[in-house]
């Protein structure tokens, strides 16, 4: 046997791939690779065994985390197993992958459409009440793209697909939300104001995902104020913490609702204009937790509810001259337009004359 396994060393101890040679049940000669998947918990000797037991041709095996394309053949007084690793097949993307983009795609598209629709019907006196038509179809688009952008989020996190952390201003982000914010929450007949003890707040962290936190508690506040209603937008940084605070005008949050409102639990049906998708304030939950924080709710006895994120400020070595816009998978589309979409009227919807 000695002899046998001299000449298989030979032949066989320069091999990448894991050589076995197997005799009455036992490993009687296994090359470096073979003997470390010996000695590992994923490669029991009575699989090897058992595989003997059918010679020539190949088979697929896994073992852990690694596939083999296992080749016997018989050899002297026993079995000879050659284990070839095989490619990891590529990781599946999950359902929503890229599907904002197709998304942002058809709705660049369709507004392509909606002006040489709009060019023919004026061109022949036709727009009529068309233009609230077509701004309503508009709404539409953002809305879908808003839910299917939500779902992304939720799956990414899911995922652990983190966006990578990054040196920002916090301040600007949110004094640049706010901005945008009070025009776009005047339409809907909300009042919304934004106030802040520092100017500038730099941050370590993920621009993006909190970008999109700050963007659940702002719609949910607009969202709940209702029209004629009143949110109000606060940022305070004190003692190595930065809190940012939601407060709305709205009927406050139901008992039984306060239990479950970062649950996750999205609607079985699409959501009316509105209602929202259930995933905003359970996605902004778990970012605020990802940069070791935390999101209460409160509610008053008078009506009204309040957001509140703590969380702790972490001071980038290096913070861009300019404000980095970040990643940006919407082309250009507005966020804060996408996640007010079903509670803004049509008008913010319709293309302006100055636009081509």
């Amino acid at each position: 046997m000695d002899l046998i396994t001299s000449r298989l060393d030979l032949q066989f101890g320069s091999f990448p791939e894991p050589v076995i040679f197997l005799a009455g049940g036992q490993a009687v000669y296994s090359n470096e690779p073979g003997q470390q998947l010996l000695q590992s918990e994923t490669c029991p000797l009575d699989l090897l065994a058992a595989l003997a037991e059918h010679p020539s041709g190949s088979m697929e095996i896994a073992l852990g985390q690694a596939t083999y394309r296992v080749t016997v053949s018989p050899f002297e007084m026993g079995d000879l197993l050659v284990l070839r690793p095989l490619p990891q097949p590529e990781e599946k993307k999950h359902p929503f992958s890229n599907a904002v983009y197709r998304m942002r795609e058809c709705l660049s598209n369709f507004t392509a459409v909606q002006w040489k629709m709009k060019r023919v019907l004026e061109e022949n006196h036709l727009m009529g009440d068309f233009d609230q038509d077509l701004a309503n179809q508009s709404r539409l688009i953002f809305q879908m793209l808003r839910l299917t952008r939500q779902a992304e989020l939720t799956q990414e996190l899911n995922d652990k697909a983190f966006p990578r952390e990054e040196g920002f201003d916090l301040a600007m982000v949110c004094q640049g939300m706010a901005d945008e914010t009070t025009w776009l929450a005047d339409l809907a007949g909300v009042r919304f104001s934004y106030s802040s003890n520092v100017e500038h707040l730099p941050f370590q962290g993920s621009k993006s995902l909190l970008t999109q936190m700050l963007l659940a508690l702002v719609s949910n506040g607009v969202r709940a104020a209702g029209k004629e209603g009143e949110v109000e937008m606060k940022l305070h940084a004190e003692h190595g913490r930065c809190v940012i605070s939601v407060r709305d005008s709205g009927v406050g949050i139901p008992e039984d609702r306060m239990a479950t409102l970062f649950s996750g639990d999205a609607p079985e049906e699409i959501p009316r204009p509105g209602e929202g998708s259930g995933l905003g304030l359970y996605n902004a939950q778990r970012i605020a937790a990802l940069h070791g924080g935390v999101l209460v709710a409160q509610s008053g006895q008078d009506g009204g509810a309040c957001l509140v994120v703590s969380l702790p400020i972490v001071v980038p070595t290096s913070v861009p001259a300019r404000n980095n816009p970040g990643y940006d998978n919407l082309g250009g589309y507005s966020p804060v337009l996408i996640e007010l979409s079903d509670v803004l009227p049509w008008q913010a919807f319709a293309p302006s004359d100055t636009e081509e």
